[in-house]
């Protein structure tokens, strides 16, 4: 790697530190079990549930609608690509990653679904290509 690719990635991560220390936001390490939501018609309408997911949810995913996963009564929105979730929506999922608690936001490292029993981890797919 040439000396300008590092300096220029060096300045764009103690950027990012910078401005997540000013905002006061901590971003803690967890893992989370819950329903997989299609946050557009849970927050409009209350919808959930694998009925609602195999149509409405998963077209919703699909469009780019975003993600969410509801622990204990509390719907957390998933920083993440939605299309390779949409065929899961209403289905147990288990989310490692960080927690932007002042948001309810979960930026996953990894998302595992109950597939009958057995937990499948789910290929999390970038949102945009890196520029080169």
């Amino acid at each position: 790697m040439n000396l300008k690719v590092i300096s220029t990635l060096s300045a764009i991560v103690a950027v990012g530190a910078m401005s997540m220390n000013s905002f006061g936001v901590s971003l803690k390490k967890v893992t989370v079990k819950g329903q997989l939501l299609d946050m557009n018609c849970y927050s409009a309408h209350g919808l959930k549930g694998r009925a609602h997911g195999r149509t409405c949810g998963k077209d919703c995913l699909l469009s780019g609608a975003p993600a969410g996963i509801l622990v204990h009564g509390h719907a957390w929105t998933l920083d993440a690509n939605p299309r390779p979730l949409a065929p899961y929506v209403g289905m147990m999922i288990r989310v490692t990653g960080r927690e932007n608690a002042r948001d309810h936001v979960l930026l996953p490292m990894m998302i595992k679904v109950d597939d009958h029993g057995k937990w499948k981890a789910i290929r999390l797919i970038p949102l945009f290509k890196p520029v080169e």
